[in-house]
């Protein structure tokens, strides 16, 4: 692995753990088996390596959704990939979601700047969206409504991991099982909530 890859590494857990602040420079360095003045070499400052671990975390989540939202299917079909995707995604990468979420709220035109950049909107998922609710085969939906609903539902149970623990009794196996049980909730949730209703029921 090269130097400055492993650098990226280290810092993604360190800054996952301790955020912008809390992370130190000394302790990445170490991390990552290097001394401080390598480091510098590769990232001048913090701030620079920051932005590199954020520009990837983004790189990493966005282009996968859009990719699947975008992709050539059934919309229930689509959700159902979307939501097992993402949730295998954020699965792997736990700390991920509050990391983003953070630095959301703190530096919000670092990211805008590089989604714009990405160029990635999903037009066919709310083309689709639209004909369904045109056509009357799904109740009528705001196409974003619907996009947070999905992403939202995904990524609650890792932000909110250690109050499901304390009030379900789960331990580590427990909710690895609750995760991989939320695949088919979630999309049978959605689905479901899309179904136009009889008026008998």
């Amino acid at each position: 692995m090269k130097t400055k890859d492993k650098i990226i590494l280290a810092a993604k857990e360190i800054f996952h753990q301790k955020g912008y602040d809390g992370a130190r420079m000394q302790e990445i360095a170490d991390a990552s088996g290097i001394n401080k003045a390598l480091l510098h070499y590769h990232f001048q400052s913090k701030e620079k390596l920051f932005h590199a671990v954020l520009l990837g975390a983004v790189s990493q989540m966005f282009p996968t959704i859009m990719t699947l939202l975008n992709a050539d299917k059934p919309l229930d079909e689509k959700i159902k990939n979307v939501v097992e995707v993402y949730i295998d995604f954020i699965s792997k990468n736990p700390k991920l979601p509050i990391f983003v979420l953070q630095e959301l709220n703190s530096n919000p035109e670092f990211i805008f700047e590089k989604l714009q950049a990405m160029n990635q909107k999903p037009l066919v998922f709310i083309e689709q969206v639209e004909a369904a609710v045109a056509n009357q085969t799904i109740i009528p939906t705001q196409p974003f409504h619907l996009i947070a609903d999905i992403l939202g539902l995904c990524i609650f149970p890792f932000i909110a991991k250690p109050m499901l623990q304390f009030m379900s009794g789960m331990n580590e196996a427990d909710f690895k099982q609750f995760i991989s049980e939320r695949k088919e909730h979630v999309t049978q949730m959605i689905l479901n909530g899309l179904l136009i209703k009889s008026p008998n029921i």
